[in-house]
């Protein structure tokens, strides 16, 4: 091979089969879940995740594979028309991919942070409307490379996408704004709304805490057991905002980082088979996605079951009865009889789920 040894492209050709086909398997699960269960149809965020799993799909369909087949072949074999075709969806795909994570995560922030005002604000029109707004904006950057003549075969990466070697004046503003506009604007988001998410939930964690211990004791309590029962709920949420952050970040954030350093006059100069690592990592984020916004959730692992084993046996296998909604009202009750007097403590917490 010109560019590659044979244990490395047996190596990247074995990682992008798993990768591609975990992508492909799982966001098909997102979607029949979806599809099949009525307690997700009721739910606006389930449009959002859906649209990701969309993308993602799609992603190993018109990108994963082709990419892999100019490893084996050692340069691009599908012709110069499937090259700027394959090249225009897959960067329509990856910019809808990206906004759609901002617009999950703005979901989230309204579902969490303003929650009597979420029904009215956030319906099924305005949530048609923000994944239509985020195709429109996918669609717009991708169609300028055509007019320009940007799509090409990358030998750097294997695959069809912008060139290394460019440095016009108007090609290093688009690729910055292109960027900037659309996977600098979705980690703005990202960040600011999980911050104000993970706020909220500790200042309700805290409450919770000290609720039912007071229930627990039947005098208010700040010792050890309640700052403890609060700190592990913070810590659990965030874990959660982290891994949602993190994922986003050691995906995209390398070859983003490349692409951009490619736009100075010296350019950047790695070998090719890190190139296409960064590029593939970047691939990953389509099949890790099913996991983070869709699997690893309470209410889609319910409906999966479900779809698999049945509601009964389902609700054996999980040991429990089936969750409420997204945002459970704990009772706490505590009952004591006293030699004096008899007293009925009852604490109603609302307790604020950046899960689901």
């Amino acid at each position: 091979m010109g560019f590659l040894s044979k244990v490395e492209v047996f190596g990247f050709a074995l990682s992008l089969f798993f990768m591609t086909l975990a992508a492909l398997v799982m966001n098909f699960l997102v979607c029949l879940v979806v599809y099949r269960s009525k307690e997700l149809r009721r739910h606006i965020s389930s449009v959002f995740i859906v649209n990701l799993a969309i993308c993602d799909f799609l992603i190993a369909v018109f990108a994963m594979p082709y990419s892999f087949g100019a490893v084996l072949a050692d340069e691009w074999p599908f012709g110069r028309f499937w090259c700027q075709t394959s090249a225009f969806w897959n960067m329509v795909l990856g910019l809808a991919a990206v906004l759609t994570l901002a617009t999950i995560s703005a979901d989230r922030y309204i579902a969490v942070c303003k929650p009597l005002q979420y029904r009215a604000k956030m319906t099924v029109q305005c949530a048609l409307v923000m994944i239509s707004l985020v195709w429109l904006q996918s669609i717009v950057f991708s169609l300028v490379p055509i007019g320009f003549g940007w799509y090409e075969f990358n030998p750097r990466y294997f695959f069809c996408t912008f060139p290394s070697d460019l440095h016009q004046l108007n090609y290093r503003v688009f690729t910055a704004a292109m960027y900037a506009a659309n996977a600098g604007l979705s980690l703005l988001v990202m960040l600011v709304t999980y911050y104000r998410i993970f706020n909220v939930a500790k200042l309700h964690s805290r409450r919770i805490g000290h609720a039912v211990i007071t229930a627990v004791h039947f005098a208010p309590v700040r010792g050890p057991m309640a700052t403890e029962t609060s700190r592990q709920r913070e810590f659990k949420a965030a874990r959660k905002i982290l891994f949602v952050i993190g994922a986003f970040l050691c995906c995209l954030a390398p070859y983003t980082t490349l692409r951009i350093l490619e736009l100075g006059s010296k350019g950047i100069s790695l070998s090719h088979a890190s190139t296409i690592t960064l590029r593939w990592i970047a691939f990953l984020k389509s099949a890790i996605d099913p996991f983070i916004y869709g699997l690893l959730q309470r209410r889609f692992r319910r409906s999966l079951l479900e779809l698999f084993l049945g509601t009964q046996r389902a609700h054996l296998a999980r040991g429990s009865l089936p969750c409420g909604p997204i945002r459970l009202n704990v009772r706490a009750k505590r009952q004591s009889s006293q030699s004096e007097t008899g007293t009925f403590v009852t604490v109603t917490t609302k307790r604020t789920s950046i899960e689901e």
